[in-house]
């Protein structure tokens, strides 16, 4: 933190001396005075992408339609952008054109929130239009300027004022969540993979617990009544612990109607959800055993163990789970010492459908602790199952 800021500070200075204006804005100068640690810091100047590109030797224009050109400085990178005003929003999302502002101030004034509407010079004083600061001491979330044209323009910001509430432990000020509740179904305008985004960085945060009752207190299921059940049943608890895909598992399992279309998941991910909402129906009113845990592994069994302890958590099997896990024989069809290739060693038997149906018997026998993994043992269980089953030796 303080190499990355200090060498941001020579690129306000650099600006500076030039005779541009500079200075840190936005989530920096926020987490700044808060003293948490920044992955991202921005810089905002009256000097065009043009210009910075030629002031500065390493740069990449990432955002050049709006004004943001990226600078590298020993290793570390930093967004500097050109003051700008935004033009008429559309789609609820993104503006139709940016133009570049003269002044600091309206370049702040087009920000979401009053906590995100801070400056700060090179010097570390605060520039603050809006009473963030205030905004800050106060751990309140409020909109820059009218909240419902706020959420108007870009309708993803009703999320990040959950998303800040996850990373901060902020209240959402009461004007401004009264306007998301209003506005809470235009998130249905919003493409759905960047409401995805929005929901995986809440679960990523420590004061997600809180953040869901909002959502809950907000009507969040206007926009995903997919969502509703699973959002109402944690709004009541005051404890649990959920990842971004339990989350979304318990609420495709208490909607019980698959996973909608809509959502745009990866194949990995999809098929996570489908084997903990499996895992769920096969033990909710049972307990996990060797042959469960074997099949879908330690992390959607933990997973599916995570979720049903929301529903009574006199059921949590956690330990046993891993237990259980660590004391397998095996851990998958390659780990067993006899093969199919072995039975064709030993035998004239070569029908491979039979052999492979042979294989899944000994992983289950070996699983269960009905066979050990060794080879004699498991060549003398196949020998003695052809000759009775199938009359071969």
């Amino acid at each position: 933190m303080t190499k990355y800021y200090k060498y941001g500070q020579n690129i306000v200075k650099t600006l500076l001396d030039l005779g541009y204006q500079a200075f840190f804005v936005g989530g920096f100068v926020r987490d700044y005075l808060l003293g948490i640690d920044v992955s991202d810091i921005d810089i905002t100047t009256n000097a065009t992408p043009n210009e910075v590109e030629k002031i500065f030797k390493e740069t990449k224009a990432t955002g050049v339609k709006f004004g943001t050109i990226t600078v590298f400085l020993r290793g570390y990178q930093y967004e500097v952008t050109t003051f700008r005003t935004e033009g008429k929003y559309i789609n609820y999302r993104k503006p139709e054109n940016v133009s570049f502002a003269k002044s600091l101030e309206e370049d702040l004034k087009r920000r979401d929130f009053t906590i995100n509407g801070l400056a700060m010079d090179i010097s570390n004083k605060i520039i603050d239009l809006f009473n963030g600061k205030e905004d800050l001491d106060n751990r309140i979330i409020r909109s820059i300027g009218n909240p419902d044209i706020r959420f108007k323009e870009d309708a993803l910001r009703i999320l990040r004022a959950f998303r800040f509430v996850s990373k901060l432990g902020f209240n959402i000020e009461e004007n401004t969540l009264i306007s998301i509740k209003k506005n809470m179904n235009l998130l249905t305008k919003i493409p759905i993979e960047r409401v995805m985004i929005e929901i995986k960085k809440i679960f990523s945060n420590f004061n997600y617990i809180k953040t869901i009752s909002l959502m809950n207190e907000a009507n969040i299921e206007q926009a995903f009544p997919e969502l509703k059940k699973g959002i109402n049943l944690l709004s009541s608890m005051d404890n649990y612990s959920l990842s971004y895909l339990e989350f979304f598992s318990l609420c495709f399992y208490l909607n019980k109607k698959g996973i909608p279309e809509k959502w745009r998941f990866s194949n990995k991910e999809l098929s996570i959800i489908n084997n903990i909402i499996e895992l769920i129906n096969l033990v909710k009113n049972n307990k996990f055993n060797e042959e469960i845990i074997y099949r879908f592994g330690m992390d959607i069994s933990l997973s599916a163990n995570n979720i049903l302890r929301i529903f009574d958590s006199s059921k949590n099997q956690e330990k046993e789970i891993i237990n259980i896990y660590k004391k397998l024989p095996i851990y998958g069809k390659n780990d067993l010492v006899f093969k199919g290739r072995d039975i064709l060693k030993i035998t004239s038997f070569s029908n491979l459908e039979t052999i492979g149906s042979i294989i899944d018997d000994l992983e289950k026998q070996v699983v269960t602790g009905k066979l050990p993994n060794h080879y004699s043992s498991l060549k003398k269980y196949v020998l003695d199952l052809l000759e009775t089953k199938y009359g071969k030796r």
